[in-house]
């Protein structure tokens, strides 16, 4: 089967990526390693500047959304990502299925 991954980095501190398109852990962080790599030509350790290999926590859930920030012009602008926890509904927002992937 092939799998059609994307990633997307959540902020500006290359600590955090939502990855879809993937029901695997292990593709979602060699999706990430690859990704970093791509995008600013060291591997993660390096960026990081660390001795052993940089180890990964990753969710998965199938009921992701994103909420839409105060711009109506690029409602993706301060956009937070949520999912239904704790009294917390995301209603009528469209969901999907990814990993959060933070280093």
């Amino acid at each position: 089967m092939i799998e059609n991954i994307a990633v997307q980095e959540l902020g500006e501190d290359s600590d955090m990526w939502i990855v879809g398109g993937t029901s695997d852990a292990h593709s979602a962080e060699e999706a990430v390693r690859q990704w970093f790599e791509n995008t600013t030509g060291e591997t993660i350790e390096g960026f990081q500047d660390a001795d052993d290999l940089v180890e990964f926590t990753i969710n998965f859930r199938k009921d992701w959304a994103w909420l839409p920030g105060n711009n109506p012009e690029d409602p993706m602008d301060e956009a937070m990502l949520v999912y239904p926890h704790d009294g917390v509904s995301v209603g009528h927002l469209p969901t999907f299925a990814g990993f959060l992937v933070q280093a």
